[in-house]
């Protein structure tokens, strides 16, 4: 037996079974878009969904929900279907970290900072060599360096303040 309610957003006399009445109730699809509209309907978007630290244990909740997802075995099985099918043109990754960075903190023997940043002495992005790479504090002291650089070759002359704030590895 249908009950007769409310339509939630313009009040229209609606009947729905007990089985199908929710928290928000609409006549039609344009009632439930008007309802949910951020612009158009403020307070009640709020009251539609609970959005607040959502992702903050989403990583933890998909480990809890789908266990056998990604295991160690599918990361390399998926690492080892897409390797090499990229344009070549960015760094590499390795499991989903650049390669670069992985290199240098095993070089160094500790994790790296998050401002910390790695550079490739050649200039090519490829080269995870460990002498080719050079650890910067912070991307200010990296852009310092390539602007000195930058005014070596304008000038034919390296500075020493360049030779002593590089960090190499």
């Amino acid at each position: 037996m249908k009950l007769k309610i409310e339509c939630n957003w313009c009040g229209k006399e609606i009947y729905k079974y007990p089985s199908q009445i929710k928290k928000h109730n609409f006549c039609s699809r344009k009632c439930l878009s008007d309802f949910s509209n951020k612009i158009i309907n403020p307070t009640g978007y709020h009251e539609l969904k609970d959005y607040t630290n959502m992702s903050e244990h989403f990583s933890e909740l998909n480990r809890k929900l789908n266990p056998t997802k990604m295991t160690k075995e599918m990361r390399a099985k998926i690492r080892k279907a897409r390797l090499g099918t990229g344009e070549g043109k960015t760094y590499t990754k390795y499991y989903g970290r650049h390669a670069h960075r992985v290199v240098a903190e095993q070089k160094l023997g500790r994790k790296l900072k998050k401002n910390e940043v790695v550079h490739h002495i050649d200039g090519n992005r490829r080269n995870n060599d460990p002498d080719n790479l050079m650890v910067f504090s912070s991307s200010s002291d990296h852009m310092r360096y390539h602007a000195q650089i930058r005014k070596f070759f304008d000038k034919g002359e390296i500075p020493l303040k360049v030779i002593e704030e590089v960090m190499p590895l």
